[in-house]
């Protein structure tokens, strides 16, 4: 099984789009990335860490998100997407 992993940028208070193109702030425009590219580009930004006093992209997998959402009701614009996996 592929697990997916979407990236938040706590930069940019957003959600890594796909190809890394910029950013969402909800979950239907997030990228879904294979899990090594997903801690591949946050290991990438650890050195943003010292300076932003945080990690500045955190790996998600999307099978948590799901979970976590399942049976809740959601404001829309947090839950877009969510389910689209």
């Amino acid at each position: 099984m592929i697990e997916t992993y979407l990236i938040w940028s706590n930069e940019h208070q957003g959600w890594w789009k796909a190809d890394g193109w910029g950013y969402s702030p909800g979950l239907r425009e997030a990228g879904h990335f294979h899990k090594d590219r997903a801690f591949d580009i946050c290991r990438s930004a650890l050195p943003d860490a010292a300076r932003m006093g945080m990690l500045s992209e955190i790996p998600v997998r999307l099978s948590d998100i799901n979970e976590m959402l399942r049976d809740q009701r959601v404001p829309k614009a947090v839950h877009e997407g969510a389910g689209d996996a």
